[in-house]
């Protein structure tokens, strides 16, 4: 996968339905550890696919596939070809947000469900109501302490991310603080459909902070649709809903290898999820 090949790819995901953009495959080319590959014939594009690499733990990104009769096939070949180079790279643990054909092909290849994740959306609904706890934006300050916070809750460092997405919309990230402890963060990116909320991960099951991070990050877009990758059966869900979030939809979160993966320490809480090209 090459940048040559980001316009074809937007346009197939666009036909699809998915809530991606080009500057959201740039940025993932551009961070370390990154993977893609496409399937062409004549030219045109049939498919391709992502994975991230955080040192011992890969992430597959959605697999995108022309309506052909060897989609199957083509998909079958891309995440084959991602997971062994991963592996390469040293990979135990490799999770991914998986999908319909998705699901079935990692499901033959030795993937266990392990949750259901939620994509939650709320229409844009005028002006939100910022949180009375209040957050303040992130500042460089705070980097440190955030990207501490997001590798306990996942396990691995993912710095590079959270940096590419505060600078891609800086009044989207938020952080709150207690007693000059950070408590929480939360990020917002710009998207098809208006903006994309997560990753958001606070200190372990503080749901007060995750409140004022959501009420303080969607103030800042009032007019536009946002979207939520949500752990299923979590509060949150609830605390969204009375947001004016609902539910438009359902991922499985698999996993291969390990027999405890990054993010299974409590030691933090990931309660919405960054997107499904990095993780």
């Amino acid at each position: 996968m090459t940048q040559e090949d980001l316009a074809d790819m937007v346009a197939l995901a666009r036909s699809q339905g998915r809530n991606v953009t080009a500057d959201e495959y740039e940025r993932f080319l551009a961070l370390e550890g990154a993977r893609g590959f496409v399937v062409t014939r004549n030219g045109e594009l049939l498919g391709a696919a992502t994975a991230m690499r955080y040192f011992e733990h890969g992430f597959l990104g959605p697999v995108l596939l022309r309506d052909d009769a060897d989609a199957t096939g083509i998909a079958i070949a891309l995440l084959a070809q991602l997971i062994e180079a991963i592996q390469r790279d040293g990979c135990q643990v490799v999770d991914a947000e998986a999908a319909g054909t998705e699901e079935v092909i990692l499901g033959r290849m030795g993937f266990q469900l392990v949750r259901h994740t939620l994509v939650m959306e709320r229409s844009g609904a005028g002006a939100a109501q910022a949180s009375a706890a209040g957050s303040v934006p992130m500042q460089d300050h705070h980097l440190l302490d955030v990207g501490a916070l997001d590798a306990e809750v996942v396990g691995y460092g993912r710095k590079e991310y959270i940096m590419a997405l505060r600078r891609d919309f800086p009044a989207g990230a938020r952080v709150v603080e207690r007693d000059g402890e950070l408590a929480g963060f939360v990020l917002l990116r710009r998207s098809p459909r208006g903006f994309h909320l997560g990753p958001l991960v606070t200190r372990p099951r503080d749901l007060d902070a995750a409140r004022a991070l959501v009420r303080d990050a969607i103030a800042t877009a009032p007019d536009a649709a946002v979207v939520a990758l949500v752990p299923d059966g979590e509060p949150f869900v609830s605390l969204l809903e009375a947001e004016g979030f609902r539910g438009v939809g359902e991922l499985a979160r698999m996993r291969a290898g390990g027999e405890q993966a990054p993010g299974d320490l409590a030691a933090a809480t990931e309660w919405a999820l960054g997107g499904r090209i990095t993780g």
